[in-house]
């Protein structure tokens, strides 16, 4: 039966609908337009890529699926409906490619539009470099700290910054900074050259940019003497831990003693020198720790033994990246190293997704790349064969007193005999598994050498960023690649 007007005018108007909604754009993706239409989105001319420096968004994202022979069925059947209906139906010429060019021009303005509202450039007002920053867990606040001492809380408010409050933190450099998880009221973690790591919880009665908003709770001087260099949380619900790691590759992992007082005494879990020997004064150093930071670890180590509430936590020593869990003791192992680096590694991300059956870290290199790693789990029956691991240098409790100004309760599990993460390792220790590793992408940045990757909160986009300024994303493929998806240029000022 041919198409009547009816009909014909019916499809046009359903493409025409689902064209200007918002969520049909949303929904857009290169599987979903035929090659050409993919090719036409990607390569646009500058002139219609370019918008202000600081906001310009450029998508790569035609590689990431093999479009030939996709395509956009509502487009599809009224180009069908069209050539049909056409008076000269034998000579008319196919109008497919041209509606295929206004939905490739619509999800190009779509991204234009999105990369305009999602990147703003402000006026921090830090009167020295910002070193780093970091976002709550609803990404609706997020803190700065600088060189120049001090820590600023920002408010995302009518899609804008707003000063919270801002107070002088360090005596030197604040180098790193952390929020807490969503459940312990608004705390967050410093660490500085002054030698300290420091909690600050804030405290709503006071007046806002008063400079008393965010109270000192607690604060912990390096054991070493040496200033920490990196810093992480891990949250289970209402629990706590944090992981410090110095300049001279000491890694200490403590936890509160009261998880519900995050001012009281802490204790520590493991205390560990993670280089053997130190790397030299001379030699630059590259130290960076983070937690795997769902609720539950990967559900195949979980099959093949590892404990349900084991802590599991990432750090870069130098080239290398060692992988610690903890068994059913809480005792912490070594459970794979991650190598391939041909410089020092200057951070270190392990994506969310325990339920795609593997972990996945990456890590951003001086060498200029980017390296996944997946870490995937033995069979349950193999992995008692594996449950030995790697013995750890472990740094001998200091007989000197800490800190005076420190609270006692950390001082005193270093300076104790008993350390739960500094017993022996033993064969027979049970919930220890361990990983075969893979490196499954080697990334050629762009960037010079690249200095931070983070994962999207899926465990699916990788950001990175590095000497060129750029931000820059990757995405997996279809055909399991890893590519670059998009580009975020540097901010060059007016």
């Amino acid at each position: 039966m041919a198409p009547t007007d009816d009909d014909f005018q019916a499809q046009l108007n359903d493409v025409s609908r689902k064209l200007s909604l918002p969520g049909f754009l949303k929904s857009l993706t290169p599987s979903r337009l035929p090659s050409q239409a993919a090719s036409d989105a990607s390569g646009s001319s500058p002139k219609d890529r370019d918008g202000p420096a600081h906001r310009r968004a450029r998508s790569f994202a035609s590689p990431l699926h093999d479009t030939q022979s996709t395509t956009s069925e509502p487009l599809r059947k009224a180009a069908t409906l069209l050539l049909a209906h056409s008076p000269n139906a034998s000579s008319a010429a196919d109008p497919y490619p041209e509606l295929c060019e206004s939905e490739a021009k619509a999800r190009v303005a779509w991204r234009k539009m999105a990369a305009n509202a999602a990147f703003s450039v402000f006026d921090h007002g830090h009167q020295d470099l910002v070193l780093a920053v970091d976002f709550n867990f609803f990404g609706t606040r997020m803190v700065t700290a600088s060189s120049d001492h001090r820590v600023k809380v920002w408010d995302r408010r009518d899609d804008s910054w707003t000063l919270v409050d801002s107070w002088r933190a360090h005596d030197a450099e604040v180098v790193h900074v952390k929020w807490n998880g969503p459940f312990m009221g608004e705390v967050i973690g410093t660490i500085g050259e002054d030698g300290y790591f420091k909690l600050w919880q804030e405290d709503v009665t006071e007046i806002a940019n008063s400079g008393r908003r965010f109270k000192l709770i607690y604060r912990q001087v390096s054991e070493t003497k040496v200033p920490f260099m990196s810093l992480d949380f891990k949250n289970i619900m209402q629990e706590t831990w944090v992981a410090l790691v110095t300049r001279d590759g000491v890694l200490t992992v403590l936890e509160p003693v009261d998880h519900g007082n995050l001012s009281g005494e802490w204790h520590v879990i493991s205390h560990k020198q993670i280089t053997q020997p130190p790397p030299p004064p001379s030699e630059e150093r590259s130290f960076r720790v983070c937690f795997h930071h769902e609720q539950l670890p990967c559900w195949t180590a979980i099959q093949a033994g590892l404990d349900r509430r084991a802590l599991s936590y990432a750090v870069a020593a130098m080239d290398v990246v060692k992988v610690f869990r903890t068994d059913k003791n809480r005792r912490p192992y070594i459970a794979a190293e991650l190598t391939g680096a041909r410089n020092i590694i200057r951070d270190v991300a392990w994506a969310n997704g325990s339920m795609r059956g593997t972990d996945i870290i990456a890590t951003a290199s001086k060498d200029g790349m980017i390296r996944i790693y997946e870490l995937s789990t033995p069979e349950p029956s193999h992995a008692q064969s594996n449950l030995a691991a790697p013995a750890v240098q472990e740094t001998q409790p200091s007989p000197r007193n800490r800190a005076r100004n420190a609270p006692s309760g950390i001082g005193a599990g270093l300076a104790g005999a008993s350390r739960l993460g500094d017993a022996a390792d033993h064969d027979q220790d049970p919930g220890r598994v361990k990983h075969a590793v893979k490196m499954v992408a080697e990334l050629a940045s762009n960037h010079g050498a690249v200095w931070r990757v983070s994962w999207s909160s899926m465990g699916d986009l990788l950001v990175s960023t590095g000497d060129d300024g750029a931000i820059r994303t990757w995405k997996k493929a279809s055909d399991n690649r890893w590519l670059e998806y998009a580009e975020i240029e540097p901010y060059k000022g007016q």
